[in-house]
C-alpha cells in the first residue's frame, strides 16, 4: 500500500521524497536546467546532461 498520498490530484507514492518530486514537477512546475537549444526544462541536473548529449550532441 502506498502511503503518501498528493491532495492536488491523488496519486500515491511508496516514499515521501517521491512524493515531493511529483509536488514540484508537476503542481509547481518547479525546474532548474533550461536547454538554450530547445528550451526543453530539467529539474535534476543527471536528465539535462543526458538530453543535451544525447539530443544536441554537445558533450
Amino acid at each position: 500500500m502506498k502511503r503518501y498520498g498528493c491532495g492536488s490530484c491523488g496519486e500515491a507514492f511508496n516514499e515521501r521524497e517521491q512524493l515531493l518530486d511529483h509536488a514540484d514537477k508537476v503542481h509547481q512546475k518547479k525546474t532548474i536546467y533550461m536547454c538554450i537549444t530547445c528550451d526543453e526544462s530539467f529539474d535534476k541536473e543527471s536528465a539535462f546532461s543526458m538530453h543535451v548529449a544525447r539530443d544536441h550532441k554537445l558533450f
